[in-house]
């Protein structure tokens, strides 16, 4: 059986974690001088093209600077506020950057991000997407990635299986599902689910000792696929991602959609568990702290629910709907009609 979900969410947990990047962002935008660029309003487009930086990095960036109060957005454009002409600018007598600057010294993987930022290249931390890109993880690796991603997955898995519909679906392809916590989680919520996760092999072997300690091999098992390179099994009647678009650019979600879309019976679903951007593109701030931190080692970004489903609609998808599901959550669900 699922455990029983704490009397609170996980929300400032997650509020204490996505903190350590906002003086990541300060420091990173005050040695690009991003603030001085910005004494103009600008969009991510002028601004990326003025400054000569990646306009992936400036997505990033812009909107983790707006969410800490340090920029304000009108009519599509940035613009400097109160607080950053008076502590950002380096001709103010209150500038700060003296205290960001020695700080930097001390941020982890500082340098790494700084250059992911400015350049747009991934100069991955090893143990991040690289992995699945390269199909290719080892047995410690694989272990450790599992376990750091269980540990922040496990209460909105079994939040989603209380709060989400999944009835009807009698086979589930969890894809990229790690630990397999969301499968699982469903399995123990719906006896009559049936679900697989699909993942390397080296993370197979790892999922195997949860599917145990959830009580449901039963009724979950696992499957190893390259998600990339390899065919998907048919058969299924929903496939299910968690934090798997926003590993990656547009044009390979568009790809995976696509291959989803392919291998799912008629009338299957999909369904994305991401933390989305309003549409706006600028918050709320777990959706822009946790966009930035995409950079340190992914290719991706968090995404609004437009930009999720007009990438569903191309790959076929029907009718797509979004819910709360648990936290700071939102679950993405489409048809192939």
């Amino acid at each position: 059986m699922n455990p029983e979900l704490p009397a609170i969410d996980d929300t400032p947990i997650w509020n204490a974690m996505l903190s350590v990047f906002n003086s990541q962002a300060i420091t990173v935008a005050l040695e690009l001088e991003v603030f001085e660029g910005l004494t103009e309003p600008a969009s991510v487009e002028a601004i990326s093209n003025k400054l000569g930086y990646s306009q992936r990095g400036m997505k990033a960036l812009l909107p983790m600077l707006k969410v800490q109060g340090l920029l304000d957005k009108h009519k599509g454009e940035y613009q400097l506020n109160n607080l950053s002409r008076a502590y950002m600018l380096k001709d103010s007598p209150y500038y700060w950057g003296p205290f960001f600057s020695r700080r930097a010294e001390t941020l982890p993987n500082y340098k790494m991000i700084l250059e992911n930022i400015r350049d747009g290249e991934t100069v991955e931390a090893r143990g991040s997407a690289d992995g699945w890109e390269s199909g290719q993880m080892d047995p410690e690796l694989a272990k450790t990635v599992t376990d750091f991603m269980h540990c922040h997955s496990i209460t909105s898995a079994v939040g989603l299986a209380n709060t989400c519909d999944f009835a009807g679906v009698t086979k589930l392809l969890d894809i990229g599902g790690g630990s397999g916590c969301y499968a699982t989680a469903l399995a123990n919520h719906y006896p009559e689910l049936r679900c697989t996760i699909m993942e390397l092999s080296a993370v197979c072997e790892v999922a195997k000792g949860y599917i145990e300690k959830a009580g449901v091999s039963d009724r979950a098992d696992t499957k190893a696929v390259d998600m990339f390179r390899e065919d998907w099994p048919e058969g299924y009647n929903a496939h299910f991602f968690s934090n798997i678009f926003h590993d990656w650019s547009t044009e390979t979600c568009e790809e995976l959609a696509q291959k989803s879309y392919d291998a799912l019976e008629p009338g299957g679903r999909i369904c994305l568990q991401e933390i989305l951007f309003e549409e706006d593109g600028d918050g709320p701030y777990p959706a822009a702290a946790f966009s930035f931190f995409m950079t340190q080692g992914t290719k991706g970004q968090q995404y609004t629910l437009a930009e999720l489903e007009s990438m569903l609609v191309k790959a076929g998808f029907k009718n797509v709907s979004c819910q709360r599901s648990y936290g700071y959550y939102s679950l993405v669900t489409a048809y192939k009609v």
